[in-house]
């Protein structure tokens, strides 16, 4: 299972409207994707966070994931698993570090701002061959609640015409797609603060393969204690545990 494949959490704390209030901004939202992928012939996934709900719109670039369906397709989730089970392991964890990033990157950016940045990268994906060749991965929200939340979620997948060159990775970035001004994601800045100092010195001892009756021993604090931040830090990495928390902190540069 990915490191990163419930951000569940972080969305459950974004304000969002009433179930009335949704309904007609997302059959707008729906009719525009459905002419977006015809036009940009990728597969367009729309999630809404707060249904907890996904929509898949196939371009002509569906063919590489066979898929044919001239309708979208609903989904009771917002990730795309049967895509996500097509792509390289070490790319969907960076994928999903990059979009840890960019949710956090945005809590810092005013709502109306929000909506004209977007993630670009690349990831190595299983073509119809089962050979695994890279691809074009962006990501953007389309809209925000009426106060402020984020909410409508798009990704979108094609065919990656630019030469790889000599980078590593995914080269993901972060684009201003108003001002064209680009951010070159490596550091994970935005993310630097997710950890309070106390809950990395309990992760840290977790790394070292220290039992949380040890570490409450060892830090001087209640067996409650350690077991409140090992779920807090769970949930701050968007992780299942405690593996993957150190791998996901390690990566994140928090350690």
């Amino acid at each position: 299972m990915d490191p990163l494949s419930n951000l569940e959490d972080k969305f459950s704390f974004e304000s969002i409207d009433s179930s009335e209030k949704r309904k007609e901004a997302l059959n707008e939202a729906i009719q525009m994707m459905e002419s977006y992928v015809k036009l940009d012939n990728s597969v367009a996934v729309l999630s809404d966070l707060a249904s907890n709900k996904s929509y898949i719109f196939t371009g002509n670039f569906g063919v590489f994931f066979n898929m044919h369906s001239p309708e979208y397709t609903t989904i009771d989730s917002i990730w795309e698993d049967e895509i996500y089970q097509r792509i390289h392991p070490d790319d969907l964890f960076q994928r999903h570090l990059l979009e840890l990033e960019f949710f956090n990157f945005l809590k810092i950016v005013s709502p109306e701002e929000r909506l004209n940045y977007a993630t670009k990268c690349r990831i190595r994906t299983l073509n119809t061959k089962k050979e695994y060749q890279y691809i074009l991965h962006r990501s953007f929200y389309l809209k925000n609640s009426s106060e402020g939340g984020l909410w409508l979620a798009v990704c979108l997948y094609n065919y990656l015409f630019e030469k790889s060159g000599a980078v590593l990775g995914i080269d993901g970035k972060i684009i201003n797609t108003k001002t064209g001004e680009i951010f070159q994601i490596d550091t994970y800045e935005n993310c630097i603060n997710l950890l309070t100092s106390r809950e990395k010195e309990v992760l840290i001892l977790i790394g070292k393969g220290v039992i949380s009756k040890e570490i409450a021993a060892k830090l001087n604090i209640s067996l409650n204690t350690v077991n409140r931040h090992r779920q807090n830090i769970l949930e701050k990495l968007n992780v299942t545990n405690s593996i993957e928390a150190v791998r996901t902190a390690e990566a994140l540069n928090l350690l």
